[in-house]
């Protein structure tokens, strides 16, 4: 009988000491700590872990913008619009219903040129027979990189068919009616002023081109088109004239 009583007496103080140590051991279980804890209370209580996420994307934004800062330095040397942030801030107001992406715009700008020769003759060109062997040079044109074209950028002009490598700097910009543009701009490194228009609308842009060897003139349809110049276009019959001959009158 008072080994029975003794077990007793045993197992009431153990409880006694275990349920006093609990509370404290469950508060140093849901320490500061990242992770999960028992709280005083028994349950389980979340650790707040959110900040290394936070900074680590913080860190993760600002390489990009750096990155892109970079590359905007190398596909950009335009000193009206330094940065990225103004190019594509003018852009999204020229174009209201659009919105400019920095990669899109970045991909757009490393893009020297506007357009290349192509291998074949589109079928799609509303040209007849005659037009597609009378000289011209047939290219693939992509119309976006015309879009991004603020005055103070360069855009190389490649005539190889017609001999001649060419650049131009944008003057100025001029809205149209119509939803499209005109922009204005001259040759680069050329002793006399030689002028270049482009005009985009539509599905349609066009082109032309003053230098040392004459008028150039390019025509796309969306993405088809040709170069020629002016004299390939317009061939004067050798056994006809325009002069107005002196009558007997």
């Amino acid at each position: 009988m008072n080994k029975l009583l003794l077990a007793a007496l045993a197992a009431g103080v153990l409880l006694a000491v275990y349920f006093a140590v609990l509370p404290n051991t469950g508060q140093q279980m849901s320490g500061d700590g990242d992770g999960d804890g028992v709280g005083a209370s028994g349950k389980i209580a979340r650790m707040p872990a959110a900040t290394a996420v936070g900074a680590d994307a913080e860190e993760k934004t600002v390489a990009v913008q750096n990155n892109e800062s970079e590359r905007y330095q190398v596909v950009s040397d335009n000193p009206q619009f330094p940065n990225l942030e103004q190019r594509i801030a003018e852009l999204n107001q020229l174009y209201p219903y659009r919105e400019f992406s920095s990669t899109e715009v970045l991909d757009l700008l490393a893009q020297a040129n506007a357009w290349e020769s192509s291998p074949d003759i589109p079928a799609s060109l509303p040209i007849t027979d005659e037009q597609r062997n009378d000289g011209r040079a047939f290219i693939e044109l992509n119309p976006e990189r015309f879009q991004v074209l603020l005055p103070g950028d360069m855009l190389e002009l490649p005539l190889e068919k017609l001999g001649m490598h060419l650049q131009m700097q944008v003057d100025s910009r001029e809205p149209l009616a119509n939803g499209g543009f005109t922009l204005h701009g001259h040759l680069v490194g050329s002793a006399e002023l030689m002028r270049v228009t482009i005009t985009q609308g539509p599905g349609l842009s066009l082109a032309g081109i003053d230098t040392p060897q004459g008028h150039i003139v390019m025509q796309a349809n969306d993405t088809h088109g040709w170069i020629a110049s002016s004299e390939t276009l317009f061939k004067q019959d050798p056994h006809s004239t325009d002069i107005l001959l002196p009558t007997d009158e």
